[in-house]
């Protein structure tokens, strides 16, 4: 994925564990990185895995887990969990991880843009 103004790349890698390969949670996966463009930075890197956990008391259930690095910078991390058994729940922990990612992005762009006007008016 890349930023349009600037051209900063960030790379995406979609790994899926304990269960196959899907077309379309990779599809939905590379769709809702689109949204973080916004935050991109050079050197930036999104790691997405799809695990299908057996539990032994709740069943089957579907864990996404989002890695989003930014050099020089901490690791951002979140986790989604939905009972499996329909791929719906599948895309539902994906949006729900996604979204997670995302505040935590909207956070440090708040956070640094106070830093920086705080700096200008001192």
């Amino acid at each position: 994925m890349q930023e349009k103004n600037n051209m900063n790349f960030v790379a995406l890698q979609v790994q899926f564990r304990h269960m196959p390969q899907s077309s379309s949670i990779k599809h939905l996966v590379r769709k809702q990185a689109g949204c973080l463009e916004k935050f991109a930075h050079a050197g930036s890197h999104c790691e997405v895995v799809v695990d299908e956990m057996n539990h032994w008391n709740k069943g089957g259930i579907f864990k996404v887990t989002i890695r989003y690095t930014i050099p020089g910078d901490r690791l951002y991390v979140a986790h989604a969990e939905e009972e499996s058994g329909s791929h719906h729940f599948l895309y539902s922990a994906v949006r729900i991880a996604f979204d997670e990612i995302e505040r935590q992005l909207k956070k440090r762009r708040r956070r640094n843009y106070r830093r920086k006007t705080i700096e200008l008016a001192a």
